[in-house]
C-alpha cells in the first residue's frame, strides 16, 4: 500500500509541477514526506519536508509552514537529531501562537513533550504535555486530549509512578472507545498490558495486549499488529515462557519485513536477539543484534544503534568477555551521551558498573553505578534508580561495608514496593537473604527468601528460582544437612545452566564441592572445584576466581597436601593483591574488603609459615593481611620505598622498616584463638620471633573459655579506650570460611559484657611480659592485632 500511495503521489506531484500550482507542490511534497516518515526513510522524509517547507516560505503560507517545521521536528526526533528537533518544533510552536492556531499549538506542546521525555527531562516533558492536555479541554478536542493522556500515561510509567500512569491511560482509552477510536483503543489497550507487565500483574498484561492484537488484526493496522506481537513476545519472555515469546517476536519481525519498517524490523531483530541472550543462545543472539545494528546505521537510529551497542554490551557480558562488553557499552554511552539520553546514559553506566565489578575493579565499579544512580534520581527514573541502589548495595556487601549494603538495599525494596515492581522487588528480598546470610543470620535470611520465592513462583521467574535453590543450600549446609543442600544446589546449577549464566554456574559448582567436602568426598570436592576454577578463569571473574582457589586450598589443607595448598594459596593472595589495589587511594574500602574476605587466606598461610620454621615469611603474611593504612603510613614515615605483596618473591625488606631509628624497637602481635605470636623488629635488622600458648579462665556467666580475640575486644573496650558503637571493625573474619568462629561469638557477644573482667595486669603479662627482656630500646612501635583496637 505505502508503494501504491507513493506512486499517486508522485504522479499528483508531477501535475502541479506541470500547471505550476505551487501551493499543491508544497502540499504534495509535505504528504510524501510525512509518507517517507511512516516508513521510516528519514532522509527521504526530511528531502521532501524540507522542498514544502521552501515553497510554504516562499509564497508566505504561514499556516502550513508552521506544519512543515513541526514534521520536520518529529523527524529529526525520530533520527536522535534533538537539537535540531527541538529548533523545528519551537519555530512551528511560535508561528501556531502568533496566528492563533490552538489545535496545531497543542500537538506542537505535545511533540516537545515527546522529545523532553527522550531526553529524560521529565519536568520539561510533563510541563509541554500537561499545556496540550489543557489546551485540548478547552477547545473540547477530544482526539488530542486522548493522545496527551496517553502521552502523560507512558510518561508516567517512564518514572515509575505505575499507578499515576494508569489513571491517565484509562482516561484515554474511554475517550477513544466514546469517541470510536478503534486503532487508537488498540495503542491504549496495548500500553496498559506494558503497564500490567511492569506491574507484575501477567495475566492482566497477556489480557490487554490481546485486546489491542484482536483490534488491530480487525482494522487492518499491520504496524500495530507487530508491535503488540512484539508486546505479547516481551510478556511471555518476562514469564518465562519462551517458545511463545519466540513465536510472537518472530510474526512482529515478519510483518516489519512485509510492510517494509526498517526501524520497525531492527526493532524486531533486537528483541529476538534479546530472547536469544536469556535463552543463553549466545551466537544467535549476536547474530540478531548485529542485524539490527546494521539497519540502525544504515537509517539513521542513532538511538537504535546505542540500543543495540548495549543489548551487544549484555551479551558479551553474559559470556564473560567483559573487554568486549566494555568496548560496546562504551560505545553505546557515547552515543546516548551525544544525542542527550539520559535515560539510556544510567543504563549503560549501571551495566559497566557491573563489568568494571565482574573484573575485580571496584572502584570504577563504585563510580560507574553511583553515576547511574545519581541520573536515575536527577531524571526521576524510579525504577532504575531502584536497580542501581541494589547492585551498588551488593557492591558494598562484597566490600565488607555491610552498613551501607542494607542501607542500599533496603532502599531499593523500598522503591520498588512504591511503585509496584514485582520482580525487582523478588529480587531485592533474594539480595537480602545473601546479606543476612553472610552475616550468619538466619532467621532473617529465611524470612526474606520465604518472600522473594513467593513472588518469583507467581510470576514465573526461572532465574530467580535457580537463586532460591542456592539459598536453601546454603541454609541447609549452615545446618549440616548436606545431603539436603546438595539436592538444592544441583537444582540451582540446572536451571543456571538452562539459562546459560556462566556466574551462576561457578558458584552452583563451588556450593557442591562445599557439599561434597563436608560429606567427605574429596574427590568430588577437587572435581568441581577445578570445574569452578576453570570458569571463572575463562569468563575473567577475578573475585570468584579468589574463591575458588582458596576453596581448593582448604581442601588441600585438610588432605594434608601442604604443597599444593601452598601453591594455591600463593595465588589466592595474588588475586587479593590485584583486587585490592584496584580501590587504588579508597582506603576506607580497602580495609573494608580485607576485612570480609582477606583475614582467613593471610591467617591460614602465616600459620602455615610459622609451623614449617618461617616467621620471617610469616610476618609477611601477618602484615599483608592487616589494613595497610598504617603500613603505608609507617613506610612512608621511615622511607621504606617498596611495599609487600602476596608474591613470595617480593618479601624482602620489612627488617629495613626500623633501621634507621637507632633507638626503636617495632613489635608486631597476632593474636590466635589459644596462641600469641610475637615479631620484634630490630633496628639492625634482625627479626626475633616468639610463640606463646595462653590459658584463660572460664568466663563466669557462659561457664565457657573465651578466646584470647574475644578476651583482649572485651578488655580494651573495659578500660574505656574504645567507644562501645561507631568504631571502626577491623577483625578481618571472612564470613563464609570462618563463619563457626564467628557463631561462637555471638554467643559470648549475647552475654553480660561483665562476664569478662577487664585486668589490667593480665593484659600486660600476655602482651608484654613474653617480650619484655627481649625490648631494650626506649621507643617501642606497636603492631596490635585487630582484636586490640575494634
Amino acid at each position: 500500500m505505502a508503494y501504491l500511495a507513493q506512486e499517486y503521489l508522485g504522479k499528483a506531484l508531477a501535475i502541479n509541477i506541470e500547471i505550476g500550482d505551487r501551493n499543491g507542490e508544497a502540499t504534495i511534497f509535505r504528504n510524501l514526506g510525512e509518507l517517507f516518515r511512516l516508513l521510516g526513510e528519514y532522509g527521504k522524509a526530511q528531502e521532501y519536508l524540507e522542498k514544502a517547507l521552501a515553497i510554504q516560505i516562499e509564497i508566505g503560507d504561514r499556516n502550513e509552514e508552521a506544519t512543515s517545521y513541526g514534521t520536520l521536528g518529529t523527524v529529526f526526533l525520530s533520527i536522535d537529531k534533538n537539537g535540531k528537533a527541538h529548533e523545528y518544533l519551537e519555530k512551528a510552536l511560535a508561528i501556531q501562537i502568533e496566528i492563533g492556531d490552538r489545535n496545531e499549538e497543542a500537538i506542537t506542546y505535545g511533540n516537545l513533550g515527546a522529545l523532553f521525555v527522550s531526553l529524560g527531562k521529565y519536568d520539561e516533558a510533563r510541563e509541554y504535555l500537561e499545556k496540550a492536555l489543557a489546551i485540548q479541554i478547552e477547545i473540547g478536542d477530544r482526539i488530542g486530549e486522548a493522545a496527551s493522556c496517553g502521552n502523560l500515561g507512558t510518561l508516567f510509567k517512564s518514572l515509575g509512578k505505575y499507578y499515576k500512569a494508569q489513571e491517565y491511560l484509562e482516561k484515554a482509552l474511554a475517550i477513544k472507545i466514546e469517541i470510536g477510536d478503534r486503532n487508537g483503543e488498540a495503542t491504549i489497550f496495548r500500553n496498559l498490558g506494558e503497564l500490567f507487565r511492569l506491574l507484575g500483574e501477567f495475566g492482566k498484561a497477556q489480557e490487554y495486549l490481546k485486546k489491542a492484537l484482536a483490534i488491530q488484526i480487525e482494522v487492518g493496522d499491520r504496524n500495530g499488529e507487530a508491535t503488540s506481537y512484539g508486546k505479547l513476545g516481551t510478556l511471555f519472555q518476562s514469564i518465562g515462557k519462551h517458545d511463545g515469546a519466540h513465536e510472537y517476536l518472530e510474526k512482529a519481525l515478519a510483518i516489519k519485513i512485509e510492510i517494509g519498517d526498517r526501524d520497525g524490523e531492527a526493532t524486531g531483530y533486537g528483541n529476538l536477539g534479546a530472547l536469544f541472550r536469556l535463552l543463553g543462545e549466545y551466537g544467535k543472539a549476536q547474530e540478531y543484534l548485529e542485524k539490527a545494528l546494521a539497519i540502525q546505521i544504515e537509517i539513521g537510529d542513532r538511538n537504535g544503534e546505542a540500543t543495540s551497542y548495549g543489548t551487544l554490551g549484555t551479551v558479551f557480558l553474559s559470556i564473560g568477555k567483559y573487554g568486549k562488553a566494555h568496548e560496546y557499552l562504551e560505545k553505546a554511552l557515547v552515543i546516548q551521551t551525544e544525542i542527550g539520553d539520559r535515560n539510556g546514559e544510567a543504563t549503560s553506566c549501571g551495566y559497566l558498573g557491573i563489568v568494571f565489578e565482574l573484573l575485580g575493579k571496584y572502584d570504577g565499579a563504585r563510580k560507574y553505578l553511583e553515576k547511574a544512580l545519581t541520573m536515575n534520581i536527577e531524571i526521576g527514573e524510579r525504577e532504575g534508580e531502584a536497580t542501581n541502589y541494589g547492585n551498588l548495595g551488593r557492591l558494598f556487601q562484597l566490600l565488607g561495608e555491610h552498613d551501607k549494603a542494607r542501607e542500599y538495599l533496603e532502599k531499593a525494596l523500598r522503591i520498588y514496593r512504591g511503585i509496584g515492581g514485582r520482580k525487582g522487588e523478588a529480587d531485592t528480598y533474594g539480595n537480602l537473604t545473601s546479606f543476612f546470610l553472610s552475616l550468619g543470620q538466619y532467621r532473617k535470611a529465611e524470612d526474606f527468601l520465604e518472600r522473594a520465592v513467593a513472588i518469583w513462583r507467581e510470576i514465573g521467574d526461572r532465574s530467580g528460582q535457580a537463586i532460591h535453590f542456592g539459598n536453601l543450600g546454603r541454609i541447609s549446609c549452615k545446618r549440616g544437612e548436606y545431603d539436603n543442600a546438595l539436592e538444592y544446589h544441583k537444582k540451582a546449577l540446572e536451571i543456571h545452566m538452562e539459562n546459560g549464566t556462566k556466574e551462576g554456574v561457578v558458584v552452583g559448582y563451588a556450593h557442591i564441592a562445599s557439599c561434597f567436602q563436608s560429606l567427605g568426598k574429596y574427590d568430588m570436592a577437587e572435581e568441581y572445584l577445578k570445574r569452578a576454577l576453570s570458569l571463572s578463569r575463562d569468563v575473567g571473574h577475578s573475585s570468584r576466581e579468589f574463591q575458588c582457589l582458596l576453596d581448593l586450598t582448604v581442601l588441600k589443607v585438610s588432605q594434608n597436601d601442604l604443597e599444593e595448598a601452598f601453591s594455591c594459596l600463593f595465588q589466592t593472595i595474588q588475586i587479593f593483591d590485584t583486587l585490592r589495589g584496584s580501590l587504588k587511594e579508597n582506603d576506607q574500602f580497602k580495609t573494608s574488603l580485607l576485612e570480609e574476605h582477606g583475614t582467613f587466606p593471610y591467617k591460614l598461610l602465616s600459620s602455615l609459615l610459622s609451623s614449617k620454621a618461617k616467621p620471617h615469611h610469616a610476618l609477611y603474611v601477618e602484615e599483608l593481611r592487616r589494613a595497610r593504612g598504617l603500613a603505608d603510613l609507617m613506610g612512608a614515615r621511615y622511607s621504606v620505598v617498596k611495599q609487600i605483596s602476596g608474591d613470595p618473591k617480593s618479601w624482602y625488606g620489612i627488617q629495613n622498616i626500623v633501621a634507621k631509628e637507632t633507638d626503636c624497637a617495632c613489635l608486631y602481635i597476632s593474636v590466635g584463638k589459644k596462641h600469641m605470636h610475637y615479631w620484634i623488629l630490630k633496628a639492625t635488622g634482625a627479626i626475633i620471633f616468639k610463640d606463646e600458648e595462653v590459658s584463660l579462665d572460664k568466663n563466669v556467666v557462659t561457664g565457657l573459655v573465651p578466646n584470647l580475640d574475644e578476651f583482649f575486644t572485651k578488655s580494651f573496650r573495659g578500660l574505656g579506650i574504645l567507644p562501645e558503637h561507631n568504631c571502626e571493625d577491623r577483625s578481618l573474619d571472612d564470613t563464609e570460611s570462618m563463619s563457626l568462629y564467628h557463631e561462637n561469638h555471638a554467643l559470648l557477644r549475647d552475654c553480660d559484657d561483665k562476664g569478662i573482667k577487664t585486668n589490667l595486669q593480665l593484659c600486660h603479662k600476655i602482651i608484654i611480659a613474653p617480650v619484655a627482656a627481649l625490648l631494650k630500646e626506649p621507643e617501642i612501635i606497636i603492631v596490635p592485632d585487630s582484636c586490640m583496637y575494634q
